[in-house]
C-alpha cells in the first residue's frame, strides 16, 4: 500500500494526542467488525457526525478536514473494497480484548485499535498514539537512508561535471557551487531537485525538514575511516572525498536514528538519545567508530 496512504495523512494528526479526552462520547459497538464498518461508512459519506460517534467528540483533534487529502481517502475505500478483515491480538493473552482493522492485499492495518469494553467495542485513539508514533519514525528513517543515498549519486553527477565535489546542497544565487540551482529553459536540470532546499538547517528553512530530518555536508573524515583522518577540501573545492549527516528534527518525534554516509557507499546509524542535535552540531567528521553500525539499504 503506497506510504503516502492513510497513515500520512488522515491519522497524520493522532501524533497531536496529549491525553484520553478524546474518548469521550464514542460509540460502542457489539463487534469490532461493526465498528470497522462504522468507520468506513463515516468516512465514505463524509459524514462528520457519525466519525464523531465513532472517535469521540474531539474526532477533528485526530482527523482534521484541512489535513485530509482525497486521494487517501479513496484509497482506503478502493482497499477496504478489495478486502478486510478483523484481526483479534492473540499474542500476550491481554486484556482487555484489542483488535486491528486489516484492508487491502498488503496488510496494511489501521493504526487506531478497537478495545474490548465491559459494553462492547470502541475505538482507542489513544492506545494507538505509539503505534502511529512508530510508523512515522519508521517511514522518516527510510526516507533519510533514500535521501543520503541519493545525495551520493548527486555528488558523482556533480564531479562528472566540476570535477570535484560540492560544498553546498543549495548553490549561491546565480551561482552553481551547490548540488541544487534553479535550471532555465533548456537547460539540464541539477544533480539534486528542490528537494535540497528543504534537507539543509538554516534561516528560511521549513522547520520540519525533508521527511523529518535535516542534512549537512560534512568536508573531513576522522581515524576511523578508512584511510585515515583527512580534509577533503583542496584547493577551495572537495577533491578527496564528500560525506553527509542526517539527523531527525526533533528527536523521538520524527526520528531516531542519525546517519552517516561517505562518497564509498557507506551508510552508518547511531541513536544519539535526546541530546541529538546537540551532538551533531559538533560532529565535524565522517569518523563512524565502533558506536556506530552499518546499515544495507
Amino acid at each position: 500500500m503506497p506510504r503516502s496512504f492513510l497513515t500520512c495523512t488522515l491519522v497524520a494528526a493522532w501524533l497531536l494526542i496529549e491525553s484520553a479526552q478524546g474518548v469521550r462520547a464514542q460509540a460502542v459497538f457489539p463487534t469490532p467488525e461493526a465498528g470497522a464498518s462504522a468507520f468506513f461508512d463515516a468516512l465514505a459519506n463524509n459524514d462528520d457526525a457519525a466519525m464523531q460517534r465513532v472517535l469521540g467528540s474531539d474526532f477533528r483533534r485526530f482527523i482534521p478536514t484541512q489535513d485530509v487529502d482525497q486521494d487517501d481517502v479513496y484509497r482506503f475505500l478502493g482497499a477496504w473494497s478489495q478486502s478486510h478483515e478483523i484481526l483479534i491480538d492473540q499474542s500476550s493473552g491481554q486484556k482487555p480484548e484489542v483488535a486491528h482493522v486489516a484492508v487491502g492485499t498488503n496488510g496494511w492495518t489501521l493504526p487506531i485499535p478497537l478495545v474490548k469494553t465491559q459494553r462492547g467495542w470502541r475505538f482507542d485513539p489513544v492506545a494507538g498514539r505509539d503505534e502511529l508514533l512508530t510508523r512515522r519514525i519508521g517511514r522518516n528513517e527510510r526516507a533519510a537512508i533514500r535521501t543520503s543515498l541519493a545525495y551520493l549519486d548527486a555528488q558523482h553527477d556533480y564531479r562528472a561535471l566540476t570535477h570535484h565535489y560540492a560544498q553546498r546542497l543549495v548553490s549561491q544565487p546565480g551561482q552553481r557551487d551547490g548540488l541544487y540551482w534553479p535550471a532555465g529553459q533548456g537547460e539540464a536540470p541539477s544533480p539534486l531537485g528542490p528537494l535540497a532546499i528543504t534537507m539543509q538547517q538554516g534561516t528560511g528553512i521549513p522547520a520540519g525538514g525533508y521527511h523529518g530530518y535535516h542534512y549537512r555536508i560534512l568536508t573531513a573524515q576522522g581515524a576511523h575511516a578508512n584511510g585515515g583522518r583527512k580534509s577533503y577540501e583542496r584547493d577551495g573545492v572537495l577533491l578527496d572525498g564528500c560525506a553527509l549527516v542526517a539527523w531527525p528534527v526533533t528527536y523521538g518525534a520524527t526520528g531516531v536514528m542519525t546517519f552517516l554516509v561517505n562518497d564509498e557507499g557507506k551508510l552508518y546509524q547511531k541513536n544519539f538519545g535526546p541530546e541529538t542535535a546537540r551532538i551533531v552540531g559538533r560532529l565535524k567528521s565522517f569518523d563512524p567508530d565502533a558506536s556506530w553500525s552499518l546499515v544495507k539499504p
